[in-house]
């Protein structure tokens, strides 16, 4: 994921196109990072998708809102079958390896089956890097790590017993173990 040389633009590949919507400067998400100052603007989920418009940039250390970055959507659907995470509210910075500089997580929901409802959907994170260049690079280590926590948090079965979140529970947290080790991409084909 590259960042453009100034402003905030749609990634590629995303719907929309050209310049993104500017951000309140007090409603950024800030960390540090290797790269200089990472912020993240997370708009609230919205309709039954639970769809969020992510705006993520890097400014200089004493700026207040990012020089330049992007905007994306993603998916936090797949929350209906986890319900339960110790990393609540999702965070979208973080530093997962405790090497004092943030890395970027974008949530994400893949499904559970080949023609899914709302409920069959799970959560997977995506962890990213940024560079000083303004390239956010995907860190499959991490990824791999979240993704065994996560399957940890979708094996405990639901307060209320119910045998299909149960079921449900079980297939996301066998896709995401395999993940986790290295043997497929998340999903019901395995073929991202």
């Amino acid at each position: 994921m590259s960042l453009p040389p100034s402003g905030l633009t749609w990634l590629d590949g995303e719907d929309l196109s050209g310049p993104c919507e500017k951000v309140p400067a007090r409603q950024w998400t800030t960390a540090h990072a290797k790269a200089g100052k990472v912020m993240v603007h997370a708009d609230r989920p919205g309709g039954s998708g639970r769809f969020w418009t992510v705006t993520v940039g890097l400014a200089s250390k004493t700026g207040r809102k990012p020089d330049r970055g992007v905007c994306l959507t993603t998916s936090t659907v797949g929350w209906r079958t986890l319900q339960s995470y110790k990393r609540t509210p999702l965070p979208w910075l973080a530093d997962l390896d405790a090497d004092g500089a943030a890395e970027l997580l974008i949530w994400h929901s893949f499904p559970l089956s080949d023609d899914p409802s709302m409920g069959e959907y799970a959560l997977v994170v995506w962890v990213y890097r940024p560079d000083a260049e303004g390239t956010f690079t995907l860190d499959w280590a991490l990824s791999r790590k979240m993704a065994a926590e996560l399957a940890e948090a979708y094996a405990s079965p639901t307060p209320e017993g119910s045998q299909w979140a149960d079921a449900l529970r079980k297939k996301a947290s066998e896709e995401l173990e395999a993940f986790a080790r290295g043997r497929c991409h998340p999903g019901p084909t395995n073929a991202r």
